[in-house]
């Protein structure tokens, strides 16, 4: 692809966000709002490993059933999360079939129409996680300082983790399942017939 097709899809992925402005809002919110819990799940879980001695002092068998238990979820939610967010994408992609089966009947090739809707879901994608990532450093930042004028033995996280650590993988990550949302989602419509629903 040359510059000047991407600088178009670009443009044009940016005018239908602008355009649509609901549901980019909505599907922002949404990856913010997961990015926000799987954050949250990570800094609980390195937040109890850094503490697993003191926590489970003469327990083995519940530290074995908590690392179990960690496994299971870290397995379950990046699935939900992409559940989630590809639903998101489908409600977006639902409200506008009947552009996209215009652009099918002046003859635009698939791929033609894929990339700008591939370009919306990176853009939602990050978006989302600096506004989830900045949402989650507040919120740790707050209980950070209130659990550690209490209890000061604890061994949590830093906030400043999110920032410097979890920040860009979180990010590529996004982009990565923002594109891919989109192309799940368009799917089905691409493969309808004209006008069909």
């Amino acid at each position: 692809m040359n510059i000047n097709k991407f600088k178009y899809f670009f443009l044009d992925a940016l005018k239908s966000l602008k355009r649509n402005i609901t549901l980019t809002v909505f599907s922002v919110f949404t990856v913010s709002a997961t990015i926000f819990i799987v954050g949250l799940f990570l800094i609980y879980l390195l937040s109890v490993n850094k503490n697993s001695a003191t926590i489970f002092i003469n327990n083995k068998g519940m530290s074995t059933v908590f690392e179990l238990l960690e496994i299971a979820v870290f397995l379950i939610i990046p699935v939900v999360s992409l559940f989630l967010i590809v639903n998101a994408f489908k409600m977006a992609m639902f409200q506008r079939r009947y552009e996209v089966n215009i652009m099918k009947l002046v003859g635009a090739t698939n791929w033609f129409i894929r990339w700008p809707f591939i370009i919306e879901g990176v853009f939602i994608g990050i978006v989302g996680v600096f506004v989830g990532n900045l949402s989650l450093f507040v919120i740790y930042t707050f209980i950070y300082t209130k659990v550690m004028a209490f209890t000061p033995e604890l061994s949590l996280v830093q906030p400043s983790f999110i920032i410097n650590t979890m920040l860009w993988p979180f990010a590529i990550v996004a982009a990565f399942i923002g594109s891919i949302g989109s192309l799940i989602a368009l799917r089905k419509i691409l493969k309808c017939g004209v006008w069909e629903s």
